[in-house]
Protein backbone atom coordinates (compact mmCIF):
# COMPACT_ATOMS: atom_id res chain seq x y z
CA UNK A 1 0.00 0.00 0.00
CA UNK A 2 1.33 3.39 -0.70
CA UNK A 3 0.32 6.48 1.04
CA UNK A 4 1.25 9.83 -0.67
CA UNK A 5 2.31 12.70 0.74
CA UNK A 6 2.04 15.61 -1.48
CA UNK A 7 -1.50 17.10 -1.94
CA UNK A 8 -2.13 18.72 -5.39
CA UNK A 9 -3.85 22.07 -5.04
CA UNK A 10 -5.80 23.79 -7.62
CA UNK A 11 -4.31 27.25 -8.70
CA UNK A 12 -4.81 30.51 -6.80
CA UNK A 13 -5.36 33.76 -8.05
CA UNK A 14 -3.20 36.94 -5.47
CA UNK A 15 -6.07 39.52 -5.71
CA UNK A 16 -5.21 43.41 -4.56
CA UNK A 17 -7.68 45.51 -2.86
CA UNK A 18 -9.38 46.15 -6.01
CA UNK A 19 -10.52 42.56 -7.60
CA UNK A 20 -6.92 42.57 -9.64
CA UNK A 21 -5.02 39.63 -10.50
CA UNK A 22 -1.76 40.20 -9.07
CA UNK A 23 -0.85 36.49 -9.07
CA UNK A 24 -1.03 32.89 -9.31
CA UNK A 25 -0.01 29.91 -6.59
CA UNK A 26 0.97 27.20 -8.26
CA UNK A 27 1.28 23.46 -6.67
CA UNK A 28 5.26 22.39 -6.99
CA UNK A 29 4.28 19.80 -9.72
CA UNK A 30 2.82 22.75 -11.75
CA UNK A 31 5.33 25.08 -11.47
CA UNK A 32 7.79 22.37 -11.86
CA UNK A 33 5.89 21.46 -15.39
CA UNK A 34 5.67 25.50 -16.26
CA UNK A 35 9.17 25.81 -16.03
CA UNK A 36 9.87 22.63 -18.18
CA UNK A 37 7.69 24.39 -20.64
CA UNK A 38 9.68 27.86 -20.69
CA UNK A 39 13.11 25.99 -21.16
CA UNK A 40 11.42 24.50 -23.68
CA UNK A 41 9.84 26.82 -25.83
CA UNK A 42 11.24 30.29 -24.60
CA UNK A 43 14.34 32.30 -25.54
CA UNK A 44 16.54 31.88 -23.02
CA UNK A 45 17.90 35.56 -23.69
CA UNK A 46 14.63 36.78 -22.83
CA UNK A 47 14.08 34.95 -19.93
CA UNK A 48 13.85 37.30 -16.41
CA UNK A 49 17.27 36.38 -14.53
CA UNK A 50 14.79 34.58 -11.24
CA UNK A 51 13.23 32.28 -14.19
CA UNK A 52 16.34 31.53 -15.77
CA UNK A 53 17.76 30.71 -12.17
CA UNK A 54 15.00 28.79 -11.23
CA UNK A 55 14.92 26.46 -14.35
CA UNK A 56 18.96 25.92 -14.10
CA UNK A 57 17.79 24.73 -10.23
CA UNK A 58 15.63 22.54 -11.54
CA UNK A 59 17.34 20.58 -13.56
CA UNK A 60 20.22 20.39 -11.54
CA UNK A 61 18.11 18.81 -9.02
CA UNK A 62 16.79 16.05 -11.52
CA UNK A 63 20.63 15.90 -12.10
CA UNK A 64 21.49 14.86 -9.06
CA UNK A 65 18.46 12.47 -8.78
CA UNK A 66 19.43 10.47 -11.67
CA UNK A 67 21.17 7.29 -10.76
CA UNK A 68 24.12 6.18 -12.64
CA UNK A 69 28.26 6.45 -12.45
CA UNK A 70 29.84 9.78 -11.49
CA UNK A 71 32.74 10.50 -13.54
CA UNK A 72 35.69 13.16 -12.51
CA UNK A 73 35.61 16.61 -13.63
CA UNK A 74 39.30 15.71 -14.78
CA UNK A 75 38.56 13.00 -16.45
CA UNK A 76 35.42 14.70 -18.16
CA UNK A 77 37.20 17.34 -19.54
CA UNK A 78 39.54 14.54 -21.05
CA UNK A 79 36.70 13.13 -22.52
CA UNK A 80 35.77 16.49 -24.44
CA UNK A 81 39.38 16.95 -25.50
CA UNK A 82 39.83 13.96 -27.14
CA UNK A 83 37.24 15.10 -29.82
Amino acid sequence: MTISTQTAFPPRAILDENGNCTGVILDVSDYQRFLRLLAKHSDWNTLPAYLQDAIDNMLADEAEQEAGETVSLRELMAIGNSK
